[in-house]
C-alpha cells in the first residue's frame, strides 16, 4: 500500500557515489562494502538517490545520524530538509527494489503529484541480504491553493 508521510529533517553521513548509470552496478555495491567495512557503530543503513544532473547519477550509501555526530573519514554528511514522500514497503529480494520505485512514481504521477529525483532506501543490513525496504520518493511543495 503505497501512502503520502511527513519525514522530519534527516541528518545522513556515507559514502557518496558520483556517476553515469551504466557505473552505478559496480559503484554503489563497492561503496556499501567500504561502508560496512568502516567502524561506524551504525546499525542500519540506507541508500539515497539525492539527484541526477547531466547523466550523473548522485547516491549515499550511509546510515542515519544526529546532527552533531563526528564523520568518519572519507564520508560526508548531507542534511535533508523535512518534507512529503511517498512510501512503500518492499518485502523480498532486492532486485525488486526498482520495481517499487517504479510503482510509487507511477502512482506519483496518477494522483499529480510531482515526485522529485529524492528517493530514500531504508532496510540494508550487512551482507545485502534480502528482506524488509522502506522505499521513499520525495514529492515536491504543492503551492497553496486559495478557494473562494
Amino acid at each position: 500500500m503505497i501512502e503520502t508521510i511527513e519525514l522530519p529533517e534527516l541528518v545522513l553521513i556515507g559514502i557518496l557515489v558520483e556517476c553515469p548509470w551504466q557505473e552505478l552496478s559496480r559503484e554503489v555495491p563497492a561503496a556499501w562494502r567500504r561502508l560496512f567495512e568502516a567502524e561506524t557503530g551504525a546499525q542500519a543503513f540506507l541508500e539515497a538517490s539525492l539527484s541526477v544532473e547531466n547523466g550523473v547519477y548522485r547516491e549515499l550509501v550511509g546510515y542515519l545520524a544526529a546532527r552533531r555526530t563526528d564523520v568518519p573519514e572519507g564520508m560526508i554528511k548531507i542534511a535533508l530538509p523535512a518534507g512529503r514522500y511517498l512510501r512503500l514497503i518492499h518485502d523480498g529480494p532486492l532486485a525488486g527494489i526498482a520495481d517499487g520505485f517504479g510503482e510509487l512514481l507511477g502512482h506519483a504521477r496518477m494522483a499529480g503529484l510531482k515526485a522529485t529525483d529524492l528517493k530514500l532506501d531504508f532496510g540494508y543490513l550487512p551482507g545485502l541480504p534480502d528482506g524488509r525496504h522502506e522505499l521513499h520518493v520525495g514529492l515536491a511543495a504543492q503551492p497553496l491553493r486559495l478557494s473562494g
